[in-house]
């Protein structure tokens, strides 16, 4: 699986589009981080960094556990949507488990910027 970062890659991939992902909202489950932090990683972290490749930049303040946990391929990349905002608080009110992880921009140097 591509995990979140693989299916937001193959997004701004195809719209020729930046997305920044905040990554202190994106919802994780308790134990993720320590687990990660104790080196229980997939193969799928080092194969899914490889396939985005360059087009991924993280800003220095984002841990390595977190990196890794984004681009887990179990996280749920099959659930990303991408609507205007508008929308989005409409979708916010039926899904009250839902959240804003970040926005879609013009084309950067990156295709994916994670802060």
């Amino acid at each position: 699986g591509f995990g979140l970062l693989g299916h937001a890659f193959e997004v701004a991939k195809a719209s020729e589009l930046t997305l920044e992902i905040n990554s202190k909202i994106v919802p994780l489950l308790p134990e993720v981080l320590s687990l990660i932090s104790q080196g229980m990683l997939t193969r799928g972290d080092k194969n899914n960094r490889d396939y985005i490749g360059d087009e991924l930049n993280f800003d220095v303040n984002v841990s390595r556990e977190t990196q890794s946990a984004l681009v887990d391929p179990q996280t749920a990349g099959g659930l990303l949507i991408s609507m205007e905002i508008e929308r989005a608080k409409g979708f916010l009110e039926l899904y009250e488990e839902a959240v804003i992880i970040g926005e879609v921009k013009k084309r950067g140097k990156h295709l994916i910027k994670v802060y």
